[in-house]
C-alpha cells in the first residue's frame, strides 16, 4: 500500500519535528548548564508538553526517589506516556505525558510513536545526567573528606629534597602554636630532632631505608613535651630523594599514661604482694601463674622452674587434691568454696577458688584465695560457748522474773486481805462513827489513814507493773471530757499545795474537748505527775499546768520550780524502779514506779511523754495524747487561774 501526503500534510509534519527539535534543544540546554536536579526536573517538565501533537491539552509529571514534579493540569489518566528513569541499573522514578481532554487515538493511545520515542529520548539522557551529577557528588564528598582527614590527621608536613616544609597541616600548627607562613619555607630540622634524618638529608646514610622513626622531648611554649616523627622519603628512579612526606604526633598524653600505668601496675603488684591472705593464679594444666608466695605455707618454686604444679609447692597437704577441687572448677565452671585442717599444724584454712574466662567464655585460669582462719574458728567456737552460757542465763532470768512476778501478785492478795481491815476500821474511827476521839487519839489515826492509803498505792503499783509484764491489763475505752479530769486531778492535791503555801497555776486553752479513754488509768497519769511536782517543788513554789490542742492531739504540760533533774539522769527516768539516788528516796518517798506506770498507760492510749529539766531549775514533763475524731469543739483563750482555792469539789 502507497500512501500519499499532500502538501499540508508535509507542512504539519515539518512542524511537528520542528517543534520537537526546539523541545530537545530548550532540555539540552538546561542539561549543559548544570543546574541542580531539581530545577532541571521542572525545566524539563515545563518544556516537554510543546513536543506533542496537541501541546495546549498536554500536561507532564516527573517522579524521581518519592519526589513528585508536576504541571499544575495535571491528573492521573489511563490513557498517558511514560518513559522509566533507570540509574545505575535501578528504577528511581518515571516521565509521564498526559491530555486534559480526549483526543483522537494515533499509535499510542493519543500519542505518536515518534513523541515516545522523543519521551525516551529525553530520559536517557536525563538519567546520564543523574549519574553524572551522582559522581560529581561523591567525588566532592570525597574531596572534602580527605581535605579533612589530612587537616586533623598527624600527617603533618611535606618536604622537598633538601628537607624544607612545602606544606603543613593544622595537626602540626596546632602542636608547635606557630602560624602557617611561618613554617611553610623553613627547614625541617627547626622542628625535628633527629640526627639520623639530619644525616639522611647531607647524604651521609643511603635511602635504602623505607621510613626513619624517632621519639625525643621538647619545650613548646615553655611546656615539656614528648613528640614522635617519622620521615617516609619519595626516591626517584635515579635513587635519589625527590623529597618525603613527615609525621609529627604529640605523645605526651601516651608518655603520661604509661607512667602512670606503670606506676598503677607496681602499686598493683606491691598490694598483691602484701596481702595477708596466699593468691594462687593456675593454668589450665594446674601449673602456677603467678602468686603471692609466703614461705611459712608453701615451697618455693626453683628458679629452673618458675611454673611448677600447684601441689608439688604446697606444704603439709595444703590443698587436698582427691577429688581435685581446682580441676572442678575448670570443668564446671563455677566458683568452689571449702575448708580444710592440716593434718600436721592443725591450722584450718578457708579455700575459695574463682574462674577466669577468656573471651569465648572458656575457663582458662582459676584464682585460688587462701586464708587462714585458725583464729577466728577458735574465736567462733567460744561465741558459741559463750552465747549457750548466756541462753541458760537468760532462761533462769527468765524464771526468776516469772517467779517474782508471781510473789508480788500474791503479795499483793495476801496483803490486801489485812489492808482493807485496816484502812476499814481505821476511817471509821477518823470519821468519828466510832465514836469521839480525843486529839492525841485523832492525830495517831490520822497517820493510820495516811500511811494505809500510801501502803495501798505501792500495793496497786506492784499489781499494774506484774500485770503488764504479763500483758494482761485490759482498758476499758470510752469518751471522756479531758479538762475535767484535769481540774479533778489539781482539787485532790488542793489542800498539800496550800499547806506547802505554794501556787499553782492553770491555762487550759479550750472550753471542752473529748477523747478516748480509760476512766480508770488514764487519770492515774496525771495525778502520778502532780504528785512528784507537788513533792519534789519547796515551800512557796509554783507550779504551772497548761493544756493546748495541736493539730489532733491534747498537749499538756506541767513545770515545776523544784530540785530539778541533771540531764544524764533523764534517758533512766522512766524505767522500773528507778531512784534518781539513795538521798532523794530518804528525803521525798517514792518506789520508783511512778513515771514508769505513766509512761505504759500513755503509749497504750497512743500517746507520749517525756521530760525536760535541768538540776536546780525545776521540771517540765510533757504528754500529748490524741483527740477523739469527729468531734466538735469550741476552742477558747482561758486566762491563766490561781488556784488558791479548788476549782470543783
Amino acid at each position: 500500500m502507497v500512501w500519499n501526503i499532500t502538501s499540508d500534510e508535509k507542512l504539519d509534519i515539518l512542524r511537528k519535528r520542528v517543534r520537537e527539535l526546539e523541545c530537545i534543544y530548550s532540555i539540552s540546554d538546561l542539561f549543559d548548564l548544570h543546574v541542580p536536579v531539581k530545577s532541571l526536573l521542572k525545566g524539563i517538565m515545563q518544556r516537554m508538553p510543546t513536543a506533542f501533537l496537541y501541546p495546549e491539552l498536554a500536561e507532564s509529571c516527573i517522579v524521581l526517589d518519592g519526589e513528585v514534579y508536576r504541571t499544575d493540569g495535571f491528573e492521573e489518566h489511563k490513557q498517558s506516556l511514560s518513559s522509566d528513569i533507570i540509574v545505575h541499573g535501578t528504577k528511581r522514578g518515571s516521565l509521564r505525558v498526559v491530555y486534559r481532554e480526549e483526543c483522537p487515538l494515533n499509535d499510542v493511545g493519543p500519542f505518536l510513536k515518534d513523541e515516545q520515542r522523543l519521551l525516551d529520548v529525553i530520559t536517557s539522557r536525563l538519567c546520564k545526567v543523574i549519574e553524572r551529577k551522582h559522581v560529581e557528588e561523591a567525588l566532592l564528598d570525597s574531596e572534602k573528606r580527605y581535605r579533612l582527614i589530612f587537616d586533623v590527621s598527624p600527617l603533618g608536613i611535606f618536604m622537598d629534597q633538601k628537607g624544607t616544609i612545602s606544606h603543613c597541616n593544622r595537626s602540626f600548627l596546632n602542636i608547635f602554636g606557630v602560624p602557617k607562613k611561618d613554617v611553610v619555607g623553613a627547614e625541617i630540622f627547626d622542628y625535628v630532632n633527629d640526627d639520623r634524618l639530619h644525616q639522611l638529608f647531607a647524604g651521609y646514610l643511603e635511602s635504602s631505608c623505607p621510613f626513619y622513626e624517632n621519639e625525643y622531648s621538647a619545650r613548646i611554649a615553655g611546656r615539656e613535651m614528648y613528640l614522635k616523627s617519622y620521615y617516609v622519603p619519595l626516591i626517584s628512579k635515579d635513587n635519589v630523594i625527590d623529597g618525603g612526606i613527615g609525621l609529627i604526633a604529640d605523645i605526651t598524653s601516651n608518655k603520661n599514661s604509661e607512667e602512670e600505668l606503670q606506676n598503677q601496675k607496681e602499686l598493683l603488684t606491691s598490694t598483691f604482694n602484701a596481702l595477708q591472705d596466699l593468691i594462687v593464679v593456675v593454668d589450665k594444666e594446674l601449673k602456677i601463674v603467678t602468686s603471692n608466695w609466703k614461705s611459712d605455707m608453701i615451697c618455693h618454686p626453683e628458679v629452673d622452674n618458675p611454673h611448677p604444679p600447684m601441689c608439688d609447692c604446697f606444704a603439709h597437704n595444703l590443698m587436698p587434691c582427691d577429688p581435685c577441687p581446682v580441676k572442678d572448677v575448670f570443668s564446671t565452671g563455677s566458683m568452689k568454696e571449702f575448708e580444710h585442717v592440716d593434718p600436721v599444724d592443725r591450722k584450718v584454712r578457708d579455700f575459695r577458688i574463682f574462674p577466669v574466662y577468656d573471651t569465648k567464655g572458656d575457663v582458662m585460669m582459676a584464682v585460688s584465695h587462701i586464708r587462714d582462719i585458725t583464729e577466728r574458728k577458735e574465736t567462733e567456737d567460744a561465741l558459741k560457748r559463750s552465747t549457750f552460757e548466756l541462753e541458760r542465763a537468760y532462761e533462769e532470768l527468765k524464771s526468776l522474773d516469772q517467779l517474782k512476778d508471781e510473789f508480788l501478785s500474791n503479795l499483793r492478795h495476801e496483803l490486801n486481805t489485812p489492808l482493807t481491815s485496816i484502812k476499814g476500821f481505821s476511817e471509821l474511827l477518823y470519821d468519828g462513827t466510832l465514836g469521839p476521839l480525843n486529839d492525841g487519839q485523832m492525830d495517831a489515826i490520822e497517820r493510820v489513814v495516811t500511811k494505809s492509803g500510801k501502803l495501798q498505792n505501792l500495793i496497786d503499783s506492784l499489781l499494774f507493773v506484774s500485770t503488764n509484764q504479763n500483758g494482761n491489763i485490759r482498758y476499758n475505752f470510752e469518751q471522756i471530757e479531758f479538762s475535767s479530769v484535769l481540774t479533778n486531778i489539781v482539787n485532790i492535791f488542793f489542800d498539800t499545795i496550800k499547806e506547802k503555801n505554794m501556787h499553782i497555776h492553770i491555762n487550759i486553752d479550750f472550753d471542752s474537748c473529748f477523747i478516748e479513754g480509760d476512766r480508770t488509768y488514764l487519770p492515774q497519769v496525771f495525778l502520778n505527775l502532780m504528785d512528784n511536782a507537788v513533792k519534789f517543788t519547796s515551800q512557796h513554789g509554783n507550779i504551772k499546768l497548761s493544756a493546748v490542742i495541736e493539730k489532733k492531739e491534747v498537749h499538756v504540760t506541767l513545770e515545776d520550780t523544784g530540785i530539778g533533774i541533771s540531764e544524764k539522769d533523764i534517758p533512766n527516768l522512766f524505767q522500773k524502779f528507778y531512784q534518781i539516788d539513795s538521798s532523794s528516796t530518804r528525803n521525798y518517798g517514792g518506789n520508783g514506779l511512778g513515771l514508769y506506770i505513766s509512761k505504759v498507760i500513755v503509749e497504750n492510749h497512743n500517746g507520749n511523754i517525756w521530760v525536760e529539766s535541768e538540776k536546780g531549775t525545776g521540771t517540765k514533763v510533757h504528754v500529748r495524747v490524741p483527740l477523739k475524731q469527729n468531734q466538735f469543739s469550741a476552742s477558747s483563750s482561758s486566762p491563766s487561774v490561781s488556784c488558791e482555792r479548788p476549782l470543783l469539789r
